[in-house]
């Protein structure tokens, strides 16, 4: 067995210093050389908690009393997937945490585990075996998946409400609310206003409507406050450059969504001819799902849901491949803190990392899902803990008082 001393002394590292504070992955060896394949995975449950919608948080217990929490793809309703899948893994060692994620995808192909919903189930259970991994280890997610270093807390920015008038002064006092939070970054949802539904034109009208609107809150915000626009994926290619023409002048810092995600070369066309930076992938699941995009240069930043395209392994496969293309990233986010959190502990690691989603700072029990001292998010940051796993602990009794449907909480 590879000791403390022998792998000092092999990779030729005597300093003091260094041996009386190693850093956290070395700490974590003599853990790896005596709980490696000790320890089984007993079962994988699910609870459903609401945050304005419905979420999924993921437990994974196993025979030793240790267990990890993840979570899957809200709004869809994996549980089910999720009960059916798991006997795949149950009895395995957690500690082989990317082989049970691809027994995972390529045993249940069929179901959709590589372009479906079901990759949100399996990226609950994977998020929960990094937390449990981190436990067995007595370290931070965040340094399994690479040791973090390129940044010491993630910058947010504020899926704002976006008000039901017209008023562009409405939406201008919005936009200076995401600054009163402490954000450092907001965007809009833009909504059709008038016209055809189903073809995918924007009217005119619509287009000068949303430009006073943009046009107040960027003179509210200032010239250099990052302001976006989500479109949701609803208009045509030769639409979404006329308007991202107009808006040229408003220093935008993207156009999100503008077109539906399944044709990677309308948006290669929509990205070479527009000024302002498009974002996309939200709705895009795994690496191969984004590949198309980084391969034909079709957008500028990626947008991917941890939850969404299987797990924290994942997301970073995703924006390291972007890298090789001089894309850089922000990350999509519709979770409680379990799985805002857990997203964060991969952006640790991402390079090309810019910003990380909120959209629950209006939400009055959000916060209070897990057991915390302050805020979770702190002058327009995260702060990721250096705690073992994830380095959170529900608080079951808001959890069970915010239950989304009657199959309990873990049950």
């Amino acid at each position: 067995m590879l000791s403390r001393r022998n792998f000092f002394g092999a990779a030729g590292l005597t300093a003091a210093g260094l041996l009386s504070n190693p850093p956290q992955i070395l700490r974590a060896m003599p853990k790896a050389s005596s709980d490696f394949g000790k320890v089984k995975i007993t079962d994988v449950k699910t609870a459903a908690i609401k945050i304005g919608y419905k979420t999924h948080l993921v437990k994974v217990t196993t025979d030793s009393g240790l267990y990890g929490l993840g979570e899957a793809y809200p709004k869809a309703e994996v549980a089910q997937d999720i009960h059916t899948i798991k006997k795949a893994i149950i009895g395995e060692d957690p500690l082989k945490v990317e082989y049970l994620h691809y027994r995972l995808t390529d045993g249940y192909v069929s179901r959709g585990s590589r372009t479906g919903a079901l990759i949100g189930a399996i990226g609950g259970i994977e998020t929960a075996l990094w937390d449990l991994a981190g436990k067995i280890l007595n370290v931070p997610v965040y340094q399994l998946l690479g040791g973090g270093g390129y940044r010491k807390k993630l910058m947010l920015y504020h899926d704002s409400g976006s008000p039901k008038t017209l008023d562009p002064q409405d939406w201008a006092e919005e936009a200076l609310r995401s600054k009163e939070y402490g954000f450092k970054a907001t965007k809009f949802s833009l909504g059709r206003l008038s016209g055809d539904k189903f073809n995918g034109t924007i009217p005119q009208y619509d287009m000068r409507t949303w430009y006073n609107i943009l046009e107040g809150a960027r003179e509210a915000l200032g010239p250099d406050f990052p302001l976006g626009v989500d479109l949701h994926w609803r208009y045509t290619t030769r639409d979404s450059l006329r308007f991202a023409q107009m808006v040229e002048p408003l220093n935008l810092w993207f156009l999100e969504d503008p077109m539906r995600p399944e044709n990677p070369d309308a948006y290669a066309r929509l990205t070479a001819a527009s000024k302002v930076p498009i974002l996309t992938g939200e709705n895009l699941y795994g690496v191969q799902g984004f590949r198309p995009y980084l391969e034909k240069q079709a957008c500028d930043i990626i947008h991917p849901d941890t939850q969404k395209v299987g797990g924290l392994m994942e997301v970073k496969k995703i924006a390291d491949l972007a890298d090789m293309y001089y894309i850089s990233m922000l990350c999509h986010n519709g979770s409680t803190p379990v799985g805002t959190i857990a997203s964060g502990h991969a952006c640790m690691n991402i390079k090309s990392f810019i910003a990380l989603e909120s959209d629950s700072i209006d939400m009055p029990h959000w916060q209070d899902i897990i057991v915390r001292d302050g805020p979770i998010f702190k002058d327009g940051y995260l702060e990721i803990s250096d705690k073992p796993g994830l380095g959170i602990e529900l608080n079951e009794d808001v959890c069970r008082a915010n239950l989304a449907d009657d199959s309990g909480f873990f049950e």
